[in-house]
C-alpha cells in the first residue's frame, strides 16, 4: 500500500477501508506503545502488593493509570486525524466508488 502517513484509508481494494488501520498507520504506535507500558505497570503494581511493597503501589499505579489515559488519547486523537483525512478525500473525490462508512 506504500506510504500511508498522508491518507492511511485504503479507498479503493477493500469494502472496509479501516479494516487493519492501526498497523498499517504508524501514528498509532505511540499509542500502543502507551497502553503496553500500563499493562507492565498494572503488573508490576500487582507484584509490589503481593511482595508487600506498598511504598511502590502509588507510583506503579499512577504510571499504569497514566499510561491507560494517554493511550486511550492518543487512539482518539489519530482516529479523528484519520476521520478529517477521509472526509477531505471524499471532498475532492465526490464521484468514486468509495462506500460511506455506516
Amino acid at each position: 500500500m506504500g506510504d500511508t502517513h498522508n491518507d492511511p484509508t485504503d479507498h479503493s481494494r477493500t469494502a472496509q477501508p479501516h479494516a487493519g488501520i492501526v498497523m498499517k498507520d504508524n501514528f498509532f504506535w505511540p499509542g500502543l506503545v502507551l497502553l503496553a507500558v500500563s499493562m507492565f505497570g498494572l503488573i508490576a503494581t500487582a507484584a509490589a502488593a503481593a511482595y508487600r511493597r506498598y511504598e511502590w503501589l502509588s507510583a506503579l499505579m499512577l504510571i499504569a493509570v497514566l499510561g491507560a489515559v494517554s493511550g486511550a488519547l492518543w487512539f482518539v486523537m489519530e482516529n479523528r486525524r484519520v476521520s478529517r483525512l477521509e472526509v477531505r478525500w471524499k471532498a475532492a473525490h465526490p464521484r468514486s466508488g468509495a462506500r460511506r462508512p455506516r
